[in-house]
């Protein structure tokens, strides 16, 4: 073990290195100290990535272990472990923070072309079908078994905590002791009872620049972080419901980057992928001016981040600029950021159609790939050859 390379919650990721080939990796480490629900959470992060591989823009699992803990207070209690590939440029959180150290900026060409690549991953899921690609049947087989992995980490969780509760409370009705495995059935589950070949999507609901690794080769993006993966579209039909999928998001899907009918699920509503595409916008607009855009409008007007969001108030630094240079002269905030003034009006349409307040208005995933791809194709090249 190098040494930690991040951590949040429950969860931390070290640099790692196998003594025989040298090969570094990362490795998360997940603490399970709620027993069989927090495992099946876990699992199901490993599920996804073997769900979706191969694919260029997905990263996977190299392998994964469950470890009971040695609390003897809670034997319920486990740790998760998950190998994955280390990239050594770290992810685009990265690359903005040092744009903002160094007052530099991502060429606009080469960040359009890392933009199209998270996309194309978000096809892979918005469009994933039923033992067919990018994972196919071995892929689907792997994923189901990491699912009874979890069923059975569950029921062995569940064992000893009705043995403990026996031991320390003999009067207790069988009734109160029992305890269901905990499996959401989000993943794989999802897909029984479907055909070969029929519709099963997916949405991300976590896109955001620390949730993108770059490759070594500086060009190619790597999606990660499937924890948050949950089937679309998901119809809410009770008010309980509501709540719940609203919860889940307030826990999985970053702030500044959640979609506005995350933040007020209403019954009746139908949460699908388009949620994905508003944190796209808001990813790209963050790699443009250094923070996401709901986080630089609610600064500069002391509001709260989610009323902007809701309300869809944001604009670029050097429209703000434009607007208060008569009365205020420069705006609080829009100095701040690589690219200010210098956003060609292509990128900020790419911008603009995904931050939709309404979902119905934004793109779908091929809507916005053939949009970008036909962007690109009207821009100069610029130097490509040390990537991001």
């Amino acid at each position: 073990m190098q040494h930690l390379l991040g951590e949040g919650g429950f969860s931390y990721v070290y640099l790692v290195q196998d003594t025989s080939t040298s090969q570094l990796y990362a490795l998360k480490k997940i603490r399970c100290p709620f027993g069989q629900e927090s495992v099946s959470l876990a699992l199901k992060e490993v599920e996804a990535y073997t769900l979706f591989s191969p694919h260029p823009n997905i990263i996977h699992s190299v392998d994964h272990s469950v470890v009971s803990a040695k609390d003897k207070s809670d034997p319920g209690a486990k740790t998760v472990y998950i190998l994955l590939p280390y990239y050594r440029r770290g992810n685009l959180q990265d690359a903005i923070n040092a744009n903002l150290v160094n007052h530099t900026k991502f060429p606009e060409r080469r960040l359009m072309i890392l933009f199209l690549g998270v996309a194309r991953a978000l096809k892979a899921m918005h469009q994933y079908r039923v033992k067919g690609a990018p994972g196919g049947v071995a892929s689907q087989r792997k994923a189901k078994g990491v699912r009874q992995e979890a069923a059975e980490a569950d029921q062995d969780a569940a064992k000893k905590n009705k043995q403990r509760r026996r031991r320390e409370e003999p009067e207790r009705d069988q009734e109160d002791v029992e305890q269901e495995p905990l499996m959401e059935g989000e993943v794989t589950r999802s897909q029984e009872g479907m055909g070969e070949g029929e519709l099963r999507a997916y949405a991300h609901r976590d896109i955001k620049p620390g949730n993108i690794m770059i490759a070594d080769d500086g060009k190619t993006p790597i999606l990660m972080d499937l924890g948050s993966l949950a089937p679309a579209p998901t119809p809410i039909t009770s008010r309980s419901l509501a709540l719940a999928v609203q919860d889940t998001a307030a826990e999985h899907s970053t702030m500044p980057y959640r979609a506005p009918e995350l933040f007020d699920v209403k019954t009746g509503s139908v949460i699908d992928t388009k949620v994905d595409i508003w944190s796209l916008g808001c990813t790209l607009y963050a790699c443009l001016t250094g923070k996401s855009p709901f986080e630089a409008r609610s600064e500069e007007t002391g509001g709260s981040l989610s009323i902007c969001v809701l309300g869809g108030d944001w604009r670029f630094p050097d429209e703000g600029a434009k607007k208060d240079a008569k009365g205020k002269g420069k705006v609080n905030g829009a100095a701040e950021g690589p690219a200010e003034g210098a956003v060609g009006d292509g990128v900020k349409d790419v911008v603009r159609m995904c931050l939709k307040v309404e979902p119905a208005e934004r793109p779908d995933i091929d809507e916005l790939i053939i949009l970008v791809e036909e962007l690109l194709g009207r821009m100069p090249a610029d130097d490509e050859r040390d990537g991001v």
